[in-house]
């Protein structure tokens, strides 16, 4: 086991004054505000989570792990499609450096499903199972997305040279292939601090300099008050630290105009707070949005609502309300992430529109997202359209890097 220290570390719930677990289920969301008939079969799974919360939170296995396991990667095997729920785009390959959990801690993880406190592996070797597949595809116009399963610029990546190697891989694909189709897409909640680590004595901001109009990077930054990311998200970059990241790449000529708006919490996105949000995005620079509402099984709806019920207990009944309806039950984005019911996206998202428009801001969606309410919704159509004008594809992925690269 390798351990390491953390750049940023927030206080989590054991250092919030008189937190405990809040239990969770028809009878007391009724109370707040819930006022349709909750199923059985649903209130097992809220009075479960809830079960399973506490007993995590008494072994005090919220905080997430400090240690990582090294392994080797299968060098010669591809790299996975990224293809969630079957409509995401098939030109996209992940680049996972490591599995399990991840040093940034989010609580709320889309990757883990709550499962935060599992070990970490990380695949020491990954940088040459990444150049085999480089070479391999050096021809096809494709994204190689670092990283969809983890924080790409995690301490686990960061001190041993892991990320590193991941970008210096990728220098030399494109030195020995000046003419390669292949582009590398990143998405990241880290700060400048964070790319200031050097390993070799080069830093990682020095070798995305070198990849400059090779590579687009994408911030992620959800919707919600700073002292709810805090908590959510302990130990990565604060937001006015994400969004310097986005200015300084942009001046070494990376592509970073766009951000990956999630999680979206619907008690949060009101008009005041969709506006001050759009206003600093595009004050750094902004110029897309892809945004995606929180999917979560159950379980993890109840895991977030314990921290809202601490901060805004008035809003924990809105929070549940567009996901336990019998009739959304089987609105499900990937294995038992349950979505919030269509409507309420559909109003959601078009508040955001008229917003961020104001701001210049345009808004891609992803593939299950424009099915889902594509059919029913020209707004969502529109939206795709526009920003499919300027270039941006499903989670803000810019193809115009395939013509000659970002000038």
């Amino acid at each position: 086991m390798v351990s390491f220290d953390l750049l940023e570390e927030r206080a989590i719930c054991y250092d919030l004054e008189q937190f405990a677990p809040f239990d969770i289920h028809a009878g007391v969301l009724k109370t707040l505000g819930v006022d349709y008939p909750i199923t059985e079969e649903v209130n097992k799974q809220l009075i479960a989570g809830s079960d399973w919360y506490k007993a995590i939170f008494k072994r005090k296995a919220l905080n997430p792990v400090k240690q990582y396991t090294e392994k080797l990667a299968e060098v010669t095997e591809e790299l996975e499609i990224h293809n969630y729920t079957g409509l995401c785009p098939t030109n996209v390959l992940e680049i996972s450096p490591s599995s399990g959990s991840c040093a940034a801690g989010c609580q709320y993880c889309l990757v883990t499903d709550g499962q935060h406190v599992q070990g970490i592996d990380v695949y020491t070797n990954y940088a040459e199972k990444l150049a085999h597949s480089l070479e391999r595809n050096r021809d096809k116009a494709v994204f190689y997305y670092f990283s969809p399963k983890t924080e790409a610029f995690s301490e686990t990546h960061l001190y041993n040279g892991l990320a590193h190697d991941i970008l210096r891989t990728c220098i030399a694909h494109f030195e020995q292939y000046p003419d390669s189709k292949v582009r590398l897409f990143i998405v990241t909640k880290a700060g400048m601090k964070h790319l200031a680590i050097r390993h070799k004595g080069v830093s990682v901001f020095e070798l995305l300099k070198e990849l400059s109009s090779k590579v687009q990077l994408n911030g992620s930054i959800g919707i919600m008050p700073s002292y709810l990311r805090d908590i959510l998200e302990p130990n990565v970059a604060d937001i006015h630290e994400r969004l310097e990241l986005l200015q300084k790449c942009r001046e070494i000529g990376v592509y970073a105009e766009s951000v990956l708006c999630q999680p979206l919490f619907i008690p949060y996105l009101t008009e005041e707070t969709i506006t001050a949000y759009m206003k600093l995005l595009a004050g750094s620079g902004v110029k897309n949005i892809k945004p995606e509402f929180f999917t979560a099984e159950i379980r993890n709806l109840v895991l977030v609502a314990q921290y809202i019920h601490y901060y805004d207990p008035d809003k924990v009944g809105e929070f549940f309300y567009p996901y336990l309806p019998e009739a959304n039950q089987k609105h499900i984005k990937q294995r038992s992430r349950l979505a919030p019911d269509k409507q309420v996206c559909i109003d959601k998202l078009n508040l955001i529109e008229k917003i961020a428009g104001a701001y210049g801001i345009s808004i891609s969606l992803c593939s299950w997202v424009k099915r889902e309410l594509g059919e029913v919704s020209e707004a969502i159509k529109r939206m795709d359209k526009l920003s499919a004008s300027k270039g941006y594809r499903c989670l803000g992925y810019q193809t115009r890097l395939f013509d000659k690269g970002h000038e």
